[in-house]
């Protein structure tokens, strides 16, 4: 009894190390970057590593007055908003076809949307940049040119997730409904759709946090004045410097929202993969 107490208790230390090891990893730059928003320029350049000396609130009043960051603020809200709306709907309802209608074709269907997970996204960059440009839509240079790319890229996972989540759902709960005069569209909006709250409050939240960092394709395909925060924070580097006070509050109001809503939907999540998981 004593071998195996010690033994369990060597492997709650190093086990409970190793995530403290994970947990400093992942919490230091994120309070670094708390800090160095509140501090002097001054200070942070001479003690980056150091408590601030002074607190203060000028860099974020700074960044909050800056016309070209509220503006890709907004515009970051309005863009991911609107495309996570549009790529849930219309994922929910293919994934729902592929999970409870047999129909010809199904999973051939299937397979060709989960290929889309295995071609690296950024190899489209060059077509996208033709497709939207003067010589083909012409729609480059606006939020609408970034707006498809979204969906369309986030269609994939957000497919996979919510097929697992349909198909996990009671059968018999769902021939009850049908018995009850339920059409296939009745099944999904008042059966399928609030049983499978986790997976949808999932797909919502991984494909914004996804868009609201993507960088990439709004560097190629946004133009002036429709910038993006990810585009907006390359503002506060200069040619020789960077404004590290500055940017870190900037980053600050960027993360705040996305922690807030991980820490309250993170139950949801947990769920949401493991409907999403489930084997038929």
């Amino acid at each position: 009894m004593k071998k195996f107490t010690c033994r369990h208790l060597v492997f709650f230390c190093l086990r409970h190390a190793v995530l403290a090891g994970f947990l400093l990893a992942t919490a230091y730059p994120l309070v670094w970057m708390a800090m160095t928003a509140f501090r002097t320029e001054g200070d942070a350049q001479a003690r980056p590593l150091g408590l601030p000396q002074q607190w203060v609130m000028t860099n974020l009043a700074e960044v909050l007055r800056s016309g070209e960051f509220s503006s890709a603020y907004a515009n970051s809200l309005m863009l991911c908003s609107a495309s996570v709306a549009i790529a849930v709907v219309l994922a929910a309802l293919a994934a729902f076809a592929f999970a409870q209608l047999r129909f010809r074709g199904s999973h051939v269907l299937f397979l060709l949307f989960l290929v889309g997970m295995m071609i690296p996204v950024h190899v489209t960059l060059i077509p996208l940049n033709r497709l939207l440009g003067v010589d083909g839509l012409g729609i480059k240079g606006g939020l609408v040119a970034l707006a498809g790319p979204y969906i369309g890229f986030a269609l994939p996972i957000s497919i996979l997730i919510l097929r697992g989540a349909f198909a996990a759902l009671p059968p018999d709960l769902l021939d009850a409904s049908r018995v009850d005069g339920c059409s296939a569209w009745g099944v999904f909006r008042h059966v399928a759709l609030p049983l499978s709250r986790p997976a949808l409050a999932t797909v919502v939240i991984f494909n914004f946090l996804t868009m609201w960092n993507e960088f990439a394709f709004a560097l190629t395909l946004l133009g002036p004045g429709c910038e993006t925060l990810p585009l907006a924070l390359t503002r506060f580097k200069g040619e020789h410097d960077i404004q590290i006070t500055q940017t870190s509050a900037a980053l600050v109001l960027v993360v705040i929202p996305l922690i807030i809503v991980y820490v309250f939907a993170q139950k949801h999540i947990i769920r949401g993969l493991t409907a999403g998981a489930v084997k038929e």
